[in-house]
């Protein structure tokens, strides 16, 4: 009986140790960690983002919401829309994150 209850004694420090180890690891992540963590994120299923294109004035010519991964091919971004069409956009572009 005595040895039952130290059995579960070690078992449930243990535990907490590991709990306590696991929130300080979760809660230590560096900012590379976080952005790495949003760039798989965005691979696999892609972020919420919304895309405005201006003109030289300043106004707006066209903008997406989606779900979209962006990619930046030399002086254009790529992204393919909510209709499946590939998108090429170059100028001034705005991305945002919803």
């Amino acid at each position: 009986m005595i040895m039952m209850m130290n059995i579960k004694r070690k078992t449930t420090c243990l535990f907490l140790v590991l709990f306590a180890f696991s929130l300080l690891f979760i809660a230590g992540c560096t900012e590379r960690q976080r952005k790495n963590l949003k760039h798989f994120k965005s691979d696999i299923i892609g972020l919420k983002r919304q895309v405005t294109l201006y003109d030289c004035s300043g106004k707006v010519i066209r903008s997406w919401k989606g779900r979209f991964k962006i990619e930046v091919q030399g002086s254009f971004v790529s992204f393919i829309d909510d209709n499946g069409k590939d998108v090429k956009v170059s100028g001034t572009v705005v991305i945002e994150e919803l």
